[in-house]
């Protein structure tokens, strides 16, 4: 089934956005952790931990947003070497994940925003390197008005960049692209914004996305950010 292109009344990076960026890095995020949210932390430290135990020196990746997992399955079997952790807050979708594929990942149902925040801080007081964050596909919210739900307008944004070595947003709506990699950069990040190509029979996407608007003939975007 085809995919439209996004369709939005803004023609280039917001106006306001340098502005939102430096002042959501300069206040703290206050939202008080919910049980729920706790708890999910306390399992992924948990698997986090024994992969560990039993890989020592093992990389660590994560794929927020992950929807169904099949972007978490893909990474894990791309790096084999690494414990891919997937996270979305979709009960939903992470109930249409088949099960792990590989035995170096696992999915929870878990909110963003909470685990950010967390992982950061069990990060590092347990001194573990996360190699690579990815966020693929994110609802790109296009409206001019709701810059501030797009992840780069988001108050965790710095803490979301925050958690890795290296970050990769993809996207099919070149303006996202541009804001994000633009509020990498206001953030003392280098940022690179390329498009990329998933060819026919589109066996390499990470995401069901990914495969319907390369089907569809979307441009796709890559941001990589790294401090």
């Amino acid at each position: 089934m085809n995919s439209s292109p996004v369709q939005s009344s803004q023609t280039s990076i917001h106006a306001d956005l340098e502005r939102l960026v430096r002042k959501h890095a300069a206040t703290e995020y206050l939202r008080p952790i919910p049980p729920f949210s706790a708890a999910m932390f306390g399992e992924i430290c948990v698997a986090i931990t024994e992969w560990l135990r039993e890989h020592p020196g093992a990389n660590i990746m994560l794929d927020s947003c992950c929807g169904t997992g099949e972007s978490t399955a893909h990474l894990a079997h791309r790096h084999a070497n690494a414990f891919v952790i997937g996270i979305d807050k979709s009960a939903h979708r992470i109930q249409k994940h088949n099960g792990a594929e590989a035995r170096n990942y696992e999915v929870w149902r878990a909110d963003c925003e909470d685990m950010w925040r967390l992982l950061a801080y069990y990060f590092h007081e347990q001194k573990i390197v996360c190699e690579k964050h990815y966020c693929l596909y994110p609802n790109p919210y296009p409206k001019p008005h709701h810059l501030v739900r797009r992840w780069h307008g988001h108050p965790l944004f710095s803490q979301m960049l925050a958690l890795s070595a290296e970050t990769e947003v993809r996207t099919n709506w070149h303006i996202y692209a541009e804001e994000c990699a633009e509020a990498a950069r206001i953030l003392g990040y280098t940022a690179h914004c390329q498009e990329i190509s998933i060819d026919a029979p589109f066996e390499d996407a990470m995401t069901a996305f990914e495969r319907k608007y390369a089907a569809s003939g979307h441009t796709l975007y890559q941001v990589c950010m790294k401090k």
